[in-house]
């Protein structure tokens, strides 16, 4: 059976129609966009279809060519309100997605060569058109490449009017990844600058604009308001928490049973929820299309397709610098399937705060795809939900993650897969000798003083058993008995010995010693009958392990 060219590396809508290749119809996001605001704002995880919607938002207002055909058979066609819209109106479509410089002055003049390539585009209109002296020399000095960033960030406001004043029609400007700039400026150091820059841009183009009929705007994030929407007031935005636009980005279910069901794969879809769904877009469930399509492409071979991708630079960081809170936190959720953690949905993303507010880290993950929500409801005037980690393709994210961290931060002599050896053959003294010096090796590139000590504990020793998931699942902060251990590692193999972990903290107020820190565990282990689930389990061996640290020193005990 001839199957359709899968539409991979394709964002071109006029390509990948004109070449007939596989689509997923997306065309009713017109319709949306005719009756939606002014301005909209649509961000989405990267990979997840921007571009191409917006480069067919593009073929589908343009009065500059005749693109009418290229929605034949399309949703869309049958809707003859929307398409009275088709090919009316002048556009200026942009797309900063290949504009990551490492300087400013390289960002303005990337800028400045996009700019000048739609005032290339729109030559015949300034043959035709009687322009006054002044609107000459701006365009001139675009076209030449020698406007300052004043003149620069006043480009598409100009070209605007111009367009509207020559067709007697108002103009559509679509700005896709309008983020991808903002985050070089971010790691590179000159974000002030740009931000200011970018302010003046599209203020201009969509703040008060009376040339304007629509505009469009997709990206990664929400930048906050005060840095970068401060003058747009009239600018709606459609985060992936919110119902409208909730099935134009990604696949929905239908979709991709449908495009498995296309190419033959349908007995797969098992396997296909559990490792690229699991996203929840204002209510509606959402595959990765990126990774379905690579998916498809590859005859059903499971792998993760979107984190081999080369964006992840900006989320291990942030892992690898996360407060140990997050790290626990992050790591109850990977051992845990069915775990969540309740937090305040804050869509506006301050790039400054980002490395030092825990907050800032849990919406930048979710806003970027590596997490997921559920329960979102209005609780003491802010909105919350329970996040989740959607999917075994982001889970193996994070398992690589927790593994390069220890890789690059430890340099012990008894490397982590023979410590972990030691732990499930019960050779308990080497075990506990073994953690001792890994643990002190590991800790001396970290603070492991203060409030947070014991969550750093927590979370690395979660990290450490991340590595066994394969033979064993791992809970964490569970009810077992009369109370709540702080680990407990069980086998899948019930002949297997289970493990019940306690940590203390040495408490120089109690005038507690490591050795009397490690006592006060396995009692409480023992006196709180933690190995209760266990047993209840059918698991006959059951080790209380007790670790206690101090600073960066840790002793272990077996019960």
């Amino acid at each position: 059976m001839a199957y359709q060219q899968l539409p991979l590396g394709t964002s071109d809508f006029k390509s990948l129609i004109s070449q007939s290749k596989y689509y997923i119809d997306k065309t009713q996001l017109i319709d949306d966009v005719i009756h939606g605001s002014d301005v909209t704002l649509l961000p989405r995880p990267r990979r997840f279809g921007k571009t191409l919607n917006m480069s067919m938002l593009h073929y589908f207002f343009t009065n500059h060519q005749h693109n009418r055909h290229l929605f034949n058979g399309l949703a869309i066609e049958n809707n003859a309100a929307a398409m009275a819209h088709c090919g009316q109106y002048p556009v200026i479509y942009l797309s900063f997605k290949d504009v990551k410089e490492a300087c400013f002055d390289d960002v303005v003049r990337n800028i400045s060569a996009l700019v000048k390539d739609l005032y290339v585009q729109h030559q015949a209109v300034w043959e035709d058109s009687q322009l006054t002296d002044e609107d000459g020399a701006f365009i001139d000095r675009i076209r030449q490449g020698t406007c300052d960033t004043v003149l620069l960030a006043a480009s598409v406001k100009k070209l605007s009017q111009l367009l509207a004043a020559h067709y007697h029609q108002p103009v559509v400007i679509l700005i896709d990844e309008y983020d991808m700039p903002i985050n070089s400026a971010y790691t590179y150091g000159y974000y002030d600058e740009l931000v200011g820059f970018l302010r003046n841009m599209l203020s201009g183009a969509f703040k008060d604009n009376p040339s304007l009929f629509k505009g469009v705007m997709t990206g990664i994030l929400r930048i906050a308001r005060e840095s970068i929407f401060s003058g747009l007031n009239n600018i709606e935005v459609c985060s992936l928490t919110e119902r409208e636009f909730n099935h134009h980005f990604g696949f929905t279910s239908a979709e991709t049973e449908q495009a498995l069901a296309d190419y033959g794969l349908t007995h797969t879809i098992d396997s296909v929820r559990t490792w690229y769904n699991g996203y929840n877009f204002g209510g509606v469930t959402i595959y990765n299309p990126w990774s379905i399509l690579h998916f498809i492409k590859k005859h059903g071979e499971l792998k993760p397709y979107w984190l081999n991708t080369s964006d992840n630079a900006l989320v291990r960081d942030l892992i690898a610098r996360a407060s140990p809170q997050v790290k626990q936190e992050l790591e109850a959720l990977l051992v845990d399937k069915e775990a969540t953690v309740r937090k305040a949905l804050n869509e506006n993303i301050v790039f400054q705060d980002i490395h030092y507010s825990d907050d800032a880290i849990w919406n930048f993950l979710l806003f970027s795809g590596y997490l997921s929500y559920q329960n979102k409801a209005l609780e003491d005037k802010r909105i919350y939900a329970d996040l989740c980690i959607p999917n075994l393709e982001v889970a193996a994210f994070y398992e690589e993650a927790v593994l390069t961290w220890f890789e690059q931060k430890a340099n012990a002599t008894q490397r982590l897969p023979v410590i972990l050896e030691a732990l499930l053959t019960r050779q308990f003294d080497y075990f506990c000798e073994a953690f001792e010096l890994f643990a002190e090796e590991s800790f001396s590139y970290f603070d492991v003083t203060g409030k947070a000590a014991e969550s750093f504990y927590h979370a690395f020793v979660l990290g450490m058993l991340v590595q066994l998931q394969p033979t064993h699942s791992i809970n964490s902060n569970r009810e077992s008995g009369f109370g709540r251990y702080d680990v407990c590692l069980i086998p899948l193999d019930k002949s297997q010995p289970a493990f019940v972990f306690e940590f203390k903290k040495v408490s120089k107020r109690q005038q507690e010693t490591l050795e009397s820190a490690c006592d006060a565990a396995l009692t409480q282990i023992d006196k709180k009958q933690y190995v209760a689930e266990l047993h209840a389990l059918g698991i006959k061996s059951v080790y209380p392990i007790a670790i206690a640290f101090e600073g960066k020193r840790a002793l272990v005990k077996v019960g």
